[in-house]
């Protein structure tokens, strides 16, 4: 005879459940089912497609039969079904969160205790509430949880027995998560004080600190946060941290974070930078420094920061190595004076004093009749002794400097190159002990002011016998006479002679004439 097919769950207070295959029932009269503890019960078919459980009076392992029954005048039963053993417990038992370790900056591993034949759900803290992440498991096991490790995240694990008896919570379970950073002879270590719940079944136990896999260090407050190691550090040499927190409650819970690491630093502090100086050269700020007289080492890092004037912050913009010399490409020093500092970081990762700052000479014109130029000195520790106005000749191009200026940042031009339009200036600032610095250039223009008469009287009476254009501030000027028709009668390009009314040495006609002028 057919067997009747079933299966079998254990549930908690000594409860077990049995589910027929319903396709296997056949026509049977009853269905004889033993629990194991010497019960026996007959079912009709109707109660089989009921939920059939047994309370158990003792906690034990139970082998659970079927079989199927014909009544008179058949009078057969089936061959014997027999499940495999099924333990059940007196009381349900609490999930447990036996380890946590984070493994990398996205990713948690969990495992976890829970009653054989418990349905498990992985619940996560978001927003100060716990959240079901859809990951699901029956009885003991782990799970990998992706997620932003580099922040603390909080843990608990729910079981439900296959009665659907009232689920039961885990203690809640946080990560740790470790921050290391060198220091001149040690490593300094920290991190948030465990988050996980502690109470009187389960309590915080200790901090294991752990140096490339090997204990150095331990704290039993659990509010530490702080370690410093200081133990045979060398120079250049990696050094990786993890954290271990212990706790003990009805099993032991072992929370580790993702190791940090970071090279050792130990050697003499570099001195302050020497002399430093930043000029303009082919359009961007040129520094030059000295290095520290003390601390330095074979090879080292110049970290150079900039801040938009005298007042603005100061962000790296670059590093440069084993050379003591920058040009700022990304700056344009016509627009604004530029600051710098520069941190010499020698290959042990011994940083300088940041240098005293200096400063790009800005020259510009804040008046219609001067220029001006910023005061900040582009040396350190030298102060500025004085300035020269380099003059360069919009016309020909030469040079000549003005040296009367002392330390004033401006110069009036009313009365120097009273007849040029335009003048091209830069700033020499020269230090106490004769450091250069030169500044960016500047054109400074004057508004061209032209007078043109409109009748002159060529009669050689010595009034307004000649036709002569003035005014100041234009560098070239072009005169030409046209007569009615179009035809040149004079043209010039000396701004201090004029037209005699003359036109092939003959006094030209009393007619219109036309006149271009320009400059």
């Amino acid at each position: 005879m057919d067997q009747v097919k079933f299966t079998t769950k254990a549930c908690s207070n000594r409860r077990a459940i049995m589910v027929p295959d319903a396709s296997t029932l056949g026509q049977y009269d009853l269905y004889e089912i033993y629990w194991g503890d010497g019960v026996r019960e007959q079912k009709t078919r109707a109660e089989m497609a009921l939920e059939l459980a047994h309370t158990y009076t003792n906690a034990g392992t139970y082998t659970i039969t079927l079989q199927g029954i014909y009544n008179a005048p058949a009078s057969c039963r089936s061959t014997v079904a027999q499940a495999l053993p099924i333990t059940v417990s007196s009381t349900a038992s609490q999930p447990l969160i036996t380890a946590l370790k984070t493994t990398s900056d996205n990713s948690i591993d969990i495992t976890y205790q829970a009653s054989t034949g418990s349905s498990v759900q992985l619940y996560q803290k978001i927003s100060g509430t716990y959240t079901a992440t859809g990951q699901n498991g029956t009885g003991s096991g782990s799970f990998t949880v992706q997620t932003d490790a580099k922040q603390v995240q909080c843990f608990q694990v729910q079981t439900q027995d296959a009665c659907n008896s009232t689920p039961l919570k885990s203690d809640e379970v946080c990560s740790l998560v470790l921050d290391a950073k060198a220091a001149n002879k040690q490593n300094n270590l920290s991190w948030q004080a465990y988050a996980g719940t502690v109470s009187a079944t389960t309590q915080f136990r200790k901090y294991v600190i752990y140096r490339n896999n090997l204990p150095v260090g331990t704290q039993n407050s659990q509010a530490a946060t702080t370690y410093s190691d200081a133990s045979n550090i060398t120079c250049g040499a990696q050094y990786c941290y993890t954290l271990e927190a212990t706790l003990a409650g009805t099993a032991q819970t072992v929370v580790t974070s993702a190791p940090t690491c970071v090279l050792g630093i130990n050697g003499e502090l570099p001195g302050d930078l020497g002399s430093t100086v930043v000029s303009i050269e082919n359009n961007h700020p040129h520094l030059v420094t000295s290095l520290p007289a003390t601390g330095t080492s074979s090879s080292y890092t110049l970290i150079i920061s900039r801040a938009s004037g005298s007042s603005g912050t100061f962000q790296p913009i670059a590093t440069i190595a084993n050379k003591n010399s920058f040009t700022d490409d990304t700056a344009d020093p016509s627009t604004a004076s530029y600051c710098y500092e520069v941190t010499y970081l020698s290959n042990c990762g011994l940083r300088s004093a940041p240098s005293n700052p200096v400063c790009t000479v800005y020259l510009s014109s804040k008046s219609p009749t001067g220029i001006d130029w910023t005061a900040e000195a582009p040396f350190t520790p030298e102060k500025t002794g004085n300035y020269v106005i380099e003059v360069i000749d919009s016309v020909n191009n030469t040079r000549r400097e003005i040296t009367n200026i002392g330390v004033n940042t401006h110069y009036d031009l009313s009365t120097t190159d009273l007849d040029m339009q335009s003048q091209k200036y830069r700033i020499i600032a020269i230090s106490e002990n004769g450091t250069v610095s030169y500044s960016n250039f500047y054109t400074f223009r004057r508004e061209a002011k032209i007078w043109v008469p409109d009748a002159f009287t060529p009669n050689n009476d010595t009034h307004n016998d000649t036709f002569i254009v003035k005014g100041v501030y234009f560098d070239q000027f072009k005169l030409i006479m046209y007569d009615r028709w179009g035809e040149v009668v004079y043209e010039t390009t000396d701004k201090t002679q004029g037209w005699d009314g003359k036109v092939k040495g003959q006094d030209a006609l009393p007619v219109s004439i036309c006149t271009v002028l320009r400059s």
